[in-house]
């Protein structure tokens, strides 16, 4: 059982104050596709939103990773959610005085895109910190745990609280959900990093020394290039979840609850196998399993595509999220392994910037495809192309390997 993280205290304490922040997150997510949708009734806009939100790690993410590395983590962290928290307040007073509509939503999607990206890396830094390494497996699985349970509960609650007392009360209830993890933050002691100093220690030089670490790891280097190909097709449809309930099902927000919560159960059976069963071991390659998932991502999707009842397609998008959860946990196990406390916030926001930027990439390009077509046919056509792009990426490895 991979569990060992739980023995230090700062972790438990860290994993508490995430759970609670994580649902605001989840509910957040949920009002910006639902006002996507309810602004336009675009699918195109609906899959632009997703891109605003998930786009600034390709450019920012680097970067926030860079500065981590050379600041006090407890403070980057504080920092991130004080925005977050003025983010979601500043919308919730937007859509109060009947200012929002689409281009200011895009605005607010933006810049929650930008906190994000810096939350990323703040996180997958700082939890390793309060562990030693051979429990850095065991941090990986539980941080999926709780991510995944908040990822079932939450976009449940979002959608019925959508329904229940309106948008604006609903935004207003994410922000609450911010603040527990606030006062952890100045509990927790995550174990200090020596920072070296000398004169080419600027932040370009610190990115491409992260850089130069990527590349010349075989491990690392085929890690996130297959995270970022299954992010793309996998994340991408799971980013757009308001076109299948709404645009084909015409489901309400309820039905967006559910589809989204079905995605995050799926996550979190995902997880919780990954933390009972055996972990991730350092130097070794990506597992034949682990290919196996990767090829099985776009297989879904294109299964997805032929379903034509709701439930069926809720069964579907749960094996999709278990499916791309099970990849996502082993290729960042397989990663954090490699690494040294030093090179964490850069590595990871470079994972984080392929992984995240696929996803909104993919899920923009899944809704101007839609706009064009439509939507059924958009997934039936992704997964086909991605079943012989993945297929096509594994082969070249291991013709490289041999």
């Amino acid at each position: 059982m991979n569990i060992s993280a739980l023995k230090s205290p700062g972790f438990r304490l860290y994993l508490l104050g995430s759970f609670i922040s994580l649902h605001g997150l989840w509910i957040q997510r949920v009002v910006l596709g639902w006002l996507a949708w309810e602004l336009t009734n675009s699918p195109g806009f609906v899959g632009f939103t997703a891109f605003l939100t998930l786009a600034p790690t390709l450019i920012s993410g680097p970067l926030f990773g860079v500065i981590i590395d050379r600041m006090n983590i407890r403070l980057a962290f504080f920092l991130s959610y004080s925005a977050m928290i003025v983010c979601s307040f500043l919308l919730f007073l937007s859509l109060s005085f009947s200012l929002l509509n689409p281009n200011i939503l895009a605005v607010f999607c933006l810049f929650i895109g930008v906190i994000a990206s810096a939350s990323h890396p703040i996180r997958m830094s700082l939890a390793p910190r309060l562990v030693n390494n051979s429990q850095l497996p065991s941090v990986v699985a539980l941080t999926a745990v709780n991510f995944n349970t908040s990822r079932l509960i939450g976009p449940a609650i979002g959608g019925t609280l959508i329904q229940l007392i309106g948008v604006n009360s609903t935004i207003l209830f994410s922000v609450f959900a911010y603040l527990p993890t606030m006062v952890f933050i100045t509990i927790i002691k995550p174990r200090e990093l020596k920072i070296e100093k000398n004169k080419n220690n600027t932040i370009l030089y610190s990115f491409f020394e992260g850089t130069k670490l990527i590349l010349s790891s075989n491990i690392i280097k085929f890690s996130i290039i297959l995270s970022g190909v299954t992010a793309f097709i996998g994340r991408g449809v799971l980013e757009t979840l308001p076109l299948i309930s709404e645009g084909i099902f015409s489901k309400g927000p309820s039905g967006l609850g559910l589809i989204t919560a079905v995605a995050g159960a799926g996550a979190l059976v995902s997880s919780i196998f990954k933390t009972l069963g055996s972990k991730e071991v350092a130097g070794l390659g990506i597992s034949k399993g682990n290919l196996i998932l990767a090829l099985s991502i776009p297989i879904a999707v294109l299964i997805i595509g032929f379903a034509d009842s709701f439930n069926t397609v809720l069964f579907l998008v749960f094996i999709l999220g278990f499916l791309a959860t099970s990849l996502g946990i082993s290729i960042q196990s397989k990663i954090q392994l490699e690494l040294s406390d030093k090179f964490r916030g850069r590595v990871m926001s470079i994972w984080t910037m392929v992984n995240m930027g696929s996803a909104a990439l993919g899920a923009m390009i899944f809704g101007i495809v839609s706009d064009f077509t439509n939507i059924q046919f958009t997934q039936i056509l992704f997964g086909i192309t991605f079943i012989i792009f993945v297929f096509i990426l594994i082969s070249i490895n291991k013709i490289r390997l041999n």
